[in-house]
């Protein structure tokens, strides 16, 4: 009996590792040499900064075996406008089989890198795709099915072109409202705006649960939109809520992220808003 009972963890080991392990393997159809390629990223395109000198994607080889190495082949395909005139790259990656792990650990994940120049004169939008197209080793495909990446959207941003008025959705204790808010230009100040309120008028009232505090505290700020389309967030003098926040706006949708710190409550926690263009 104790015999048994030694052997029952290995035996619950080994029939856990060969579960978590048969999902990967049946993409090899048993032969290690075969797998795919596909981009490691999260999602399938990004908008690039207008001053922004470089892009990397990562692309991911997941093949166990390539002992000869294997090349993946890319291109760039235009969604709106010419690409030409403000990108280079390559148009093939080599992985080598006897290459050591890189900075991340894995020598079987390389980067695309993109070239831009002249993105600070782009005055409409330029969208392309860079296209995984081929191996060169039999039994190794782009993509193994409808979840792998393999095209990524690249858009150049919009001209910053703001709204006079914002619906915007909070989320923080208490289940905030949502609020609309005026944007107001700063005279004399590019890209910088102030509003009555940034998380809303009765947002303590609702993240305390007491209707007392409506149109307390309404967190009143100041919002920079910087040249690489951050945002900083600074408080009025009078806020008494908070050091502000910062994030990002996104100016083809007119979609503003901000994250805001608070010092008002003892509990610490940070507040998102989205602001969206009305």
């Amino acid at each position: 009996m104790k015999k048994i009972l030694k052997l029952l963890p290995v035996l619950l080991f080994v029939f856990t590792m060969s579960c978590e392990d048969d999902e990967f393997d049946s993409n090899f159809s048993d032969d290690p040499t075969t797998g795919w390629v596909e981009f490691a990223t999260p999602t399938s395109g990004t908008t690039v900064s207008p001053f922004a000198e470089t892009l990397s994607i990562p692309v991911s080889l997941r093949v166990p075996v390539y002992e000869n190495g294997l090349s993946v082949t890319y291109t760039l395909q235009a969604v709106e406008g010419d690409f030409s005139t403000i990108v280079t790259t390559g148009n093939t990656l080599n992985f080598l089989s006897n290459e050591f792990p890189g900075p991340e650990g894995n020598s079987k994940v390389k980067n695309i890198i993109l070239n831009f120049q002249n993105l600070d004169t782009v005055t409409d939008p330029i969208v392309f795709d860079v296209v995984l197209t081929a191996v060169d080793v039999d039994g190794v495909s782009v993509g193994v099915d409808s979840e792998s990446i393999t095209s990524y959207r690249v858009s150049t941003p919009c001209p910053v072109e703001t709204s006079d008025n914002y619906n915007v959705d909070v989320v923080g204790p208490g289940s905030p409202p949502s609020h609309s808010v005026a944007l107001v230009p700063v005279p004399g100040v590019a890209n910088q705006y102030t509003v009555s309120s940034t998380w809303g008028p009765n947002f303590v009232a609702a993240a305390t649960g007491n209707p007392a505090f409506e149109g307390q505290f309404p967190y009143p700020a100041v919002i920079s939109i910087n040249d690489d389309l951050t945002v900083d967030v600074s408080p009025t003098a009078a806020t008494q809520a908070g050091p502000g926040g910062s994030g990002t706006y996104d100016s083809c949708n007119d979609v503003f992220l901000i994250t805001l710190t608070q010092t008002l409550f003892t509990t610490d926690f940070t507040v998102d808003i989205t602001m969206t263009g009305l």
